[in-house]
């Protein structure tokens, strides 16, 4: 059994002793369960290619995880035992597992699943939640980017996607914005009693944008965005563009982008998503003063 092999056996004991992949995140001090579920991906992975993943995972994240269940220093580089959990054991884990559930219920909730021969997306949103998110999309920075609009927008979400990653994220983030644009379009329905309009300028440090989008049935992006650099992390910052014309084409919504000043890419971004959520927030409220009236002289926003 090599370094890789040991650290996947013993961060599943540990997965299990936790009850989830997201509760031994939070245990460890993630916000998520992108960093984990990556490093899991990687020690598979090089179980699959063999030598290319045989070093296994860095100390620092062996530490923080060994330290996050209570673990003594050097356990996780240690071969254990695998225990047979006993009934109770296993209703106590299912039990805590529908707890951290999202609850998708009511009159403006959807969700959408959208499988192809590239991707298999899965994505559940309530327009009246408390900005509660499930990410596991396999791209760190786009979860930590749709995380972004769920909280600022008070939208609950819940997206899974498998994807082939092995080529790139390309698939994978135009077809997470697709279907998301899918679920916002369900969620909506008619569109009668909406704000329909939003808007929102967010700072970030030296980083400002503003977002302007319209629930008009009539799709358009005007994007412009110039990232200080092309890559964040591992992420190729030209994908949020094919996100954002898969939203958009989908969700049947006009949307205005402009990032107007910023010297860091990730404030850029980051200022960008904030500012989505929090303008899509004010579009899809109830306006009062328009109850039960259709918010457009042609009488439909769908057609």
């Amino acid at each position: 059994m090599n370094k890789a092999q040991l650290h996947l056996r013993n961060l599943q004991l540990l997965i299990e002793e936790a009850g989830s992949l997201s509760e031994l995140a939070r245990r460890c001090g993630y916000d998520n369960t992108s960093s984990l579920y990556q490093a899991k991906r990687r020690l598979q992975k090089g179980q699959e290619e063999g030598a290319e993943g045989s070093r296994g995972m860095n100390n620092s994240l062996l530490a923080k995880l060994e330290a996050g269940m209570g673990k003594r220093k050097g356990w996780m580089g240690r071969v254990h035992p695998d225990p047979k959990p006993e009934p109770e054991i296993v209703a106590e884990i299912e039990v805590a597992e529908e707890k951290q559930a999202i609850e998708f219920s009511g009159s403006r909730c959807a969700t959408v699943i959208r499988n192809t021969s590239e991707t298999q997306i899965t994505v559940s949103l309530n327009l009246d939640g408390s900005g509660q998110s499930r990410f596991d999309t396999g791209v760190p920075f786009l979860d930590h980017m749709l995380d972004q609009i769920s909280r600022h927008g008070l939208i609950d979400l819940d997206i899974t996607c498998k994807g082939d990653l092995h080529i790139d994220d390309h698939h994978t983030v135009e077809d997470i914005g697709i279907t998301l644009g899918q679920a916002l379009k369900q969620a909506l329905g008619d569109k009668t009693g909406i704000r329909r309009y939003g808007m929102s300028y967010v700072p970030l440090d030296e980083a400002l944008s503003r977002v302007v989008l319209d629930l008009s049935g009539r799709p358009g992006l005007i994007y412009n965005i110039e990232f200080t650099r092309a890559i964040i992390g591992r992420f190729d910052v030209d994908l949020f563009s094919e996100f954002f014309h898969g939203l958009v084409n989908h969700s049947m919504m006009t949307l205005h982008i402009d990032n107007l000043r910023g010297k860091n890419a990730h404030h850029q971004a980051e200022t960008v998503f904030k500012a989505f959520g929090r303008a899509l927030r004010m579009a899809v409220e109830p306006d009062e003063r328009m109850a039960g009236k259709m918010p457009s002289t042609k009488g439909t926003l769908t057609a």
